[in-house]
């Protein structure tokens, strides 16, 4: 499996409370965390899933390589938030 910089792979264990499967990114920058969560359920395939958890943090990374602060472009890439 390829390593991805920020993005984490979790695999819930059947029979147990946690079932989340999906891909998990987390960005820190001067003790401030931005942590999302892609299901592969929500976006249907561990495949897609990935590649929406890359699209978010390469859009992210790019605002904040351009000067942007770290707290407004996480408050713009919250779950249920609208990119500005």
């Amino acid at each position: 499996m390829e390593m991805h910089r920020y993005i984490t792979r979790y695999n819930g264990q059947k029979g147990t409370r946690n079932t989340f499967c999906g891909w998990r990114l987390c960005i820190t920058r001067r003790k401030e965390t931005f942590v999302r969560y892609f299901t592969d359920r929500e976006h249907e395939s561990s495949e897609a899933s990935l590649a929406a958890a890359l699209e978010t943090r390469d859009a992210m990374l790019d605002e904040l390589a351009n000067g942007e602060n770290f707290v407004s472009v996480c408050a713009r890439y919250r779950k249920g938030k609208k990119k500005a």
